[in-house]
């Protein structure tokens, strides 16, 4: 299959090949059925010793030409979900982000650095300056001499191929872009159980299309889907993730710091969630992402598929991985579409926000980003009305105070306790 290629900014023209796949500029089906995942060990942040390993992960893969020509147009995509200190692990290291973007530049290419934060940060230049300057990428785009970007345009991508989503929104910069190279951060999540590289597309939607794909994907076998038809899409040529400190508990933001001491790379987003998974003692059938792409073929259900290069995976394990409040173990789809179909049981039963009152200080974060309107800030304070609450869980992945607790309710413990399960 022939690549497409387009100069820097000039409009992308949709359309599929014979063989029915996408013809975006960045697409290449042959590198993605590439399943190779490489695993680094890096212990902490020292700048040399990331680019160390960032280098050893790429060559280990076969080497960067094999990926990304000299000269290309390299769209840098970190995970931005919000304006955070990169201690907070919310967010990739700048260190991983620099040593990504030292490696593009010494092989020629022109790179610019673009994310849509999540929903509740402003998709406006004003906006992408405070979370740039935040998570220190304003200070790696300055150190490098690379483009920050501060267009805001998106534009309207067929996807005739979709399962679930047969038309995107995407931010410009991507589809300007010849190549797409993603940094992602190994976090756990609330809703999905685990983010990293498929999640971490999510941010090419611009801002407000997350809520409105939370409102229309009740369940999360639906946004898993939607996440997958969104990889298969845009897919990025090469995929690193930071998992050098990780973030355990309730992410993608509440979370606590947790040492993993891995640099993972791969160019299928698919196989390098796995590996992930693995790393945080997930059984990778767990995360909805990596089912959703075994039921499409993408995956071998065993991972069999995925050949590790590098460190042993069992050598880096973290077997007390701390997971969401809301992660059930060997919850599958079957006991989901069960749930489903008895909707306001379901919601009785799942855990929902509650507002911890001595830390929440009205700042209507959470009104901004439910896609409900389920929430409204009501004399200083959160208020929640559960009967329209569908559990996304968006308010509190973006409290900035952490003010929002995720508890059953007392006729959930209840209910827990009649079906035998162990309320939280």
């Amino acid at each position: 299959m022939s690549i497409i290629r387009q100069a820097w900014g000039r409009p992308w023209a949709p359309g599929v090949d014979q063989a029915g796949y996408n013809l975006l500029p960045h697409s290449c089906r042959y590198v993605n059925d590439d399943k190779i995942v490489s695993l680094v060990k890096c212990e902490d942040y020292d700048s040399e010793a990331v680019l160390t390993g960032v280098r050893e992960s790429v060559r280990l893969l076969g080497g960067l030409d094999r990926y990304v020509a000299k000269g290309q147009k390299v769209l840098l995509k970190p995970n931005l979900l919000m304006a955070a200190a990169p201690d907070k692990c919310v967010t990739p290291h700048p260190s991983v982000v620099h040593a990504v973007g030292r490696m593009l530049l010494d092989h020629g290419c022109e790179v610019m650095l673009a994310d849509s934060p999540g929903a509740g940060q402003s998709y406006s230049e004003a906006g992408l300056r405070k979370v740039y300057a935040a998570t220190g990428m304003d200070k790696v785009a300055e150190d490098l001499g690379i483009g920050l970007n501060f267009d805001t345009t998106y534009r309207d991508v067929p996807n005739p191929n979709g399962r679930k989503v047969k038309r995107f929104s995407v931010i410009s910069p991507a589809l300007d872009a010849e190549v797409i190279v993603s940094v992602c951060k190994a976090k756990t999540h609330v809703m999905t159980a685990m983010t990293g590289a498929t999640k971490n597309l999510f941010g090419l939607l611009p801002g407000w299309e997350k809520p409105s794909f939370h409102s229309r994907m009740e369940s999360t076998r639906d946004f898993a889907a939607m996440l997958v038809d969104l990889s298969e899409l845009m897919r990025p040529r090469l995929s690193i993730m930071d998992a050098i400190m990780g973030m355990e508990g309730d992410g993608p933001n509440n979370g606590s710091p947790r040492k993993i001491g891995a640099i993972v790379a791969s160019a299928d987003v698919h196989a390098l969630d796995g590996v992930e998974a693995r790393l945080m003692n997930y059984d990778p059938l767990d995360i909805c992402t990596i089912r959703e792409a075994v039921e499409r073929g993408l995956l071998q259900r065993d991972l069999g598929d995925v050949r590790m290069v590098g460190a042993a995976v069992e050598d880096l394990i973290v077997p007390d991985f701390r997971k969401p409040t809301t992660y059930v173990p060997g919850r599958d789809y079957e006991q989901g579409r069960f749930v489903r179909a008895i909707g306001k049981l379901a919601r009785v039963y799942a855990l929902r926000p509650e507002v911890i009152a001595e830390r929440c200080v009205g700042c209507g974060r959470c009104e901004e980003v439910c896609p409900k309107k389920a929430v409204r800030v009501e004399r200083g304070r959160a208020r929640f009305r559960y009967g329209d609450c569908i559990r996304c869980y968006c308010c509190h992945e973006m409290c900035p105070h952490d003010a929002i607790a995720l508890r059953k309710s007392a006729s959930g413990r209840m209910l827990s306790k009649m079906t035998g399960g162990r309320a939280r």
